[in-house]
C-alpha cells in the first residue's frame, strides 16, 4: 500500500483520496468506480452535521494487495458534539469493505444516521439490478432525465457496470434506497440507509448505538485500462438541445437584500449592474414587515420593477395583496408559494390567474420557491397552468466543499433542461441562484415567528443558519455566478435571478 502527500491511498488495483472521513474518488484498476463513501448524520432539520477527524491510521498489508484504515471522528452541531464513529475500510485483493460504528454522546433528534454510497452521474441511462432483503431482486437504470422520486427502494445491495469494471455492492445494519441528487445540482446518484417511508424525526438517547456495513467487490473484463464500455449520449448537456433554436438571452436579476438595512451602501448596485435590473422579493403575508420588505426591494431596484413572489396559503389575502404591489409601483412579474410546501397550490394559481385577468397584462408565475426537486415532484399540480414555472437553485443542500460547487455547475444545465422538458414550451424563471440556501425547504421544525415590523436587523436569510457563504465576495464566486448563468441559458430560460443586491449575500 503506498499513501501520497495528496491524501491518495493505493492498494492493489483500488485508489482512492481521503478527504477528512470521506473515501473519495474511488477507482480500480485505474477505472473510477465511486465518487464517495462517506458516513452522515442529519438532524431533525435535514441539516448535515459538521463532521471533526479526531485519529487516522493505517496499516500495510505486506502482499501489497491488502491495508487496513481506521478513521474515528466526532459530530457536531452549531458546537455541540452529537455523536462519535468510526470507520474501519479493510482491502482485500478485489474487495473493500467499510464497518461504520456510532454513538451518540448526547440526546439527539435524528432524520437519518448513515452510510452514503455515492455514484457518478455518467451512469445515467445505464442498468442496474437491485437486491432485496426479501432476497428478490429488480432490474431497473439510473435514470437519464432526473428522477423525481427514488430509483430503487428496499435495497441490501445493487450490481452494476461502470466501464469495464463490474461491481457488487452489499449493504447491511439498515435498509437502503437509492435518490437521484442532482435534482439538488449534485454530482450523483446516492445510495443512502432509513427510508424515507421511516417516520421522522426520531429521538436517540446518548449511547445510543448506530452500526452499518458495505462490501463492494470489483471484476474486471480484461481490457486496458482506460477502455470504457459505451455510454449513453448525454452531449447535449455540454450545450443548447439539439434541437434548440435561436432565442434571445434571459433576462439577468437580482435578489432582494435581507441584511441590516442600516448596512445599505450609498449605490446599493454591484458592480457593472445598471438601473433598471429587476428586483425578486419574496413578502411572507402575515408578517408585519411586508411593507418595510417591499420598500426595501423597491430601493434596491433603483426605479426598475418587482418581481413579487409573495408567500402565502391564502388566495383572498394574496388577491388583496397584488392590489396594493400593482398600485405602489412597477412590477414586472408576480408569483406565490405557499409556506409549507412552497410551491403553488392550485389554489394559489387560480388567484394568480384571477389577477392577471383583472390587471389585464400582468404576468404571473407558478411553481416552487425551493429546489427543483420540489418542481420535478409536484408538476402533475401545473397541468393546467399554461404560464411560466419557476425554481431555485443552490450547490450546497448536501455538501460544502469547493467541489461540490464547481461540480454543481454542469448539474445545472442537467437540471434546466430536464426542467425546460417538464415545462413542455412554458417559460423558465430560474432564480434566485444562491451560494448557500436562503432557507430551510425541508425543515420539521415551525418556522419563528416575525414580530418586528421593520427591517432595521435585516429579515429572512438574515436569519438563516449558515446562510452566507463566506467565499461570496470572492473572485471564484464571481466566476462561480458567470459560469452559473452560462449553464442556465438555454432556449426557454426567460429570466436568471443571482445573488442579493447588496450584503453579505450580494455581489459586495
Amino acid at each position: 500500500m503506498t499513501v501520497t502527500s495528496m491524501g491518495t491511498v493505493s492498494i492493489g488495483a483500488w485508489r482512492f483520496t481521503v478527504l477528512d472521513a470521506e473515501l473519495a474518488d474511488l477507482a480500480y484498476d485505474d477505472e473510477p468506480v465511486l465518487r464517495a463513501i462517506r458516513f452522515v448524520t442529519r438532524d431533525h432539520d435535514w441539516r448535515t452535521a459538521d463532521d471533526t477527524v479526531l485519529t487516522r491510521t493505517i496499516d500495510t498489508g505486506a502482499d501489497g494487495t491488502s491495508g487496513r484504515l481506521r478513521i474515528e471522528s466526532s459530530s457536531r452541531y452549531d458546537g455541540t458534539e452529537v455523536l462519535r464513529y468510526a470507520l474501519e475500510v479493510t482491502v482485500d485483493g478485489p474487495t473493500l469493505h467499510v464497518d461504520a460504528v456510532a454513538t451518540t454522546t448526547t440526546p439527539f433528534r435524528r432524520n437519518r444516521i448513515g452510510l452514503v454510497v455515492l455514484q457518478p452521474p455518467t451512469l445515467a441511462g445505464a442498468p442496474f439490478t437491485a437486491r432485496h432483503p426479501s432476497r428478490t431482486v429488480t432490474e431497473a437504470a439510473f435514470p437519464t432525465w432526473i428522477a423525481p422520486h427514488q430509483p430503487s427502494h428496499d435495497l441490501s445491495g445493487l450490481d452494476w457496470s461502470t466501464g469495464r469494471v463490474a461491481l457488487t455492492l452489499d449493504l447491511a445494519g439498515d435498509v437502503f434506497e437509492m435518490e437521484d441528487q442532482r435534482n439538488w445540482t449534485d454530482a450523483s446518484f446516492k445510495t443512502y440507509s432509513t427510508p424515507l417511508s421511516e417516520p421522522f424525526p426520531v429521538t436517540l438517547d446518548a449511547g445510543s448505538v448506530v452500526h452499518q456495513s458495505l462490501t463492494l467487490r470489483a471484476t474486471t473484463d480484461g481490457r486496458p485500462g482506460g477502455t470504457a464500455a459505451p455510454a449513453p449520449d448525454l452531449a447535449f448537456l455540454d450545450g443548447p438541445a439539439p434541437t434548440a433554436v435561436v432565442a434571445p438571452p434571459p433576462t439577468l436579476q437580482l435578489f432582494a437584500a435581507s441584511a441590516p438595512a442600516a448596512a445599505r451602501p450609498a449605490d446599493a448596485r454591484p458592480a457593472g449592474v445598471p438601473l433598471g435590473v429587476p428586483v425578486l422579493v419574496e413578502p411572507v403575508l402575515g408578517d408585519p414587515n411586508v411593507l418595510a420588505v417591499l420598500a426595501s426591494a423597491r430601493l434596491d431596484a433603483g426605479g426598475g420593477p418587482l418581481d413579487v413572489r409573495f408567500v402565502t396559503d391564502d388566495p383572498d389575502v394574496l388577491r388583496a395583496a397584488i392590489d396594493d404591489v400593482l398600485d405602489s409601483g412597477a412590477v414586472v412579474r408576480i408569483g406565490a408559494f405557499d409556506p409549507t410546501s412552497h410551491v403553488t397550490t392550485p389554489a394559489l394559481q387560480q388567484a394568480l390567474r384571477d389577477a392577471a385577468t383583472a390587471a389585464g397584462d400582468l404576468e404571473v408565475v407558478a411553481g416552487t420557491r425551493a429546489h427543483f426537486t420540489e418542481l420535478n415532484r409536484t408538476v402533475d399540480l401545473f397541468r393546467d397552468w399554461d404560464g411560466p414555472l419557476t425554481f431555485s437553485v443552490t450547490p450546497q443542500m448536501h455538501d460544502r466543499s469547493p467541489e461540490q460547487v464547481t461540480e454543481s455547475i454542469r448539474m445545472q444545465r442537467w437540471v434546466v433542461m430536464s426542467a425546460s422538458r417538464l415545462a413542455a414550451g412554458r417559460a423558465l424563471h430560474v432564480g434566485p441562484v444562491t451560494l448557500r440556501p436562503r432557507f430551510n425547504a425541508v425543515a420539521t421544525s415551525a418556522r419563528p415567528v416575525v414580530t418586528d415590523a421593520t427591517i432595521e436587523a435585516g429579515y429572512g436569510p438574515q436569519f438563516v443558519p449558515d446562510a452566507t457563504d463566506p467565499e461570496q465576495h470572492s473572485a471564484a464566486a464571481r466566476a462561480w455566478f458567470a459560469a452559473s448563468v452560462a449553464a442556465l441559458t438555454v432556449p426557454g430560460v426567460a429570466s436568471i435571478t443571482l445573488a442579493e443586491a447588496w450584503g453579505p449575500r450580494g455581489g459586495r
